[in-house]
């Protein structure tokens, strides 16, 4: 259940206990609004959640980056000494690390969004909060009229305090799915895909020992060449 569904469900149902009990408005309002404030905390600390996991995967994704790096170094040294075989160990190493830094890179760009809607809708959701405040004496005085003619429900479409087409629940329901995204890192079970994940990889490392050879040959030519200029 969204949060916005779930703080109109609370306040709506709490309002009508109350009235049913013949409770004093002041007090059914007082209660109301309390409630509301109860959900805005935990929807607080659930936003605080989100961007400390978020922080998280970033720091994750920077010890990704820099393993890669580092590994890509260890090829280019190994190439620089003869040592091809080496340096294809140290490609696919670097591979390994890479992916696993392109997957989390993508999960952070949607978990942004997902943040930034977020806190959008908590500020809408606490200017509701403020503004019945600020209107209470108004809803009281409505809320009272509509006891006496048993007519709460017209009121209680004004103190709505949801109406975002359920945002919150499909936050919900994304956030739900990129952990399940999260936990399938690295998992790959299709043995036909891992069968052409694996010929993926092994071109992609004979490109780069490709181009480090490469590097290797025009280094030893500018060698070469410079030994010339001096002659």
């Amino acid at each position: 259940m969204g949060w916005l569904e779930r703080v109109g469900r609370v306040v709506r149902g709490h309002l009508d206990s109350l009235v049913n009990e013949a409770e004093d408005p002041e007090k059914l309002l007082d209660e109301a609004i309390s409630k509301m404030e109860q959900e805005l905390i935990a929807m607080r600390r659930a936003l605080a959640e989100a961007i400390a996991t978020h922080k998280s995967a970033e720091r994750q994704l920077s010890r990704y980056e820099k393993a890669a790096a580092t590994w890509y170094e260890r090829a280019e040294l190994a190439m620089a000494k003869g040592g091809e075989s080496l340096a294809r160990e140290a490609l696919f190493k670097r591979q390994s690390y890479q992916q696993q830094a392109d997957s989390i890179q993508s999960q952070l760009i949607e978990q942004n969004e997902i943040i930034q809607k977020l806190k959008n809708e908590l500020r809408t959701i606490e200017h509701k909060e403020r503004e019945a405040k600020a209107k209470k004496s108004l809803y009281l005085a409505r809320l009272r009229s509509a006891m006496s003619s048993q007519k709460l429900h017209e009121v209680l479409g004004d103190f709505d305090p949801y109406n975002s087409d359920n945002l919150f629940e499909r936050i919900d329901q994304q956030i739900l799915e990129l952990e399940v995204q999260s936990t399938t890192i690295g998992e790959f079970s299709d043995p036909l895909e891992s069968k052409f994940r694996e010929l993926e990889n092994n071109k992609k490392v004979e490109q780069e020992i490709a181009k480090l050879k490469e590097k290797n040959s025009q280094a030893e030519i500018d060698d070469i060449r410079s030994k010339l200029d001096k002659l």
